[in-house]
């Protein structure tokens, strides 16, 4: 006898506007401290991605698109809700959507995932240590993604 399915759990917000709203200012915020950290050094644009959600629907979120000579990253949101977090984002190496490091936001805080080339022992994304996000460590990480690039 097969084994049942088990049924994707939808998240229910009480607001779905004002929800939306606090996702966005959340991903505006993040967008914002992120270029303060990398420019002059690099080159960057705000682009707006079609998103949809079960509980907030069809709406636009903004992404980072960042340019250092060669190496091109996208600093990405991909949801509002997942287990265990408040949003996720994820930082790209362009354009073969390589090289990923996650960023998701946890108790109010945003962490993220790296794994770096000496981390062999670490088997996937989710297994990586989450750092606090801080200026230092995202340069760290866009550092490691640009090296890999060239």
């Amino acid at each position: 006898m097969a084994e049942p399915r088990t049924r994707i759990r939808r998240p229910q917000v009480d607001d779905p506007v004002k929800e939306l709203a606090d996702w966005l200012q959340l991903l505006n915020e993040l967008i914002s401290d992120v270029r303060d950290w990398v420019q002059p050094e690099w080159s960057t644009r705000v682009i707006e991605k079609e998103m949809f959600d079960y509980a907030l629907g069809k709406y636009e979120a903004p992404a980072l698109l960042m340019q250092r000579a060669i190496p091109r990253v996208i600093l990405e949101p991909i949801t509002r809700f997942a287990p265990g977090t408040d949003g996720v984002v994820r930082l790209y190496l362009m354009p073969a959507y390589d090289n990923i490091a996650t960023l998701a936001r946890v108790e109010g805080e945003w962490k993220l995932k790296y794994i770096f080339r000496s981390d062999k022992a670490v088997v996937g994304i989710r297994n990586a240590e989450a750092l606090p996000l801080t200026e230092e460590n995202f340069q760290q990480v866009l550092a490691a993604i640009a090296i890999d690039a060239t």
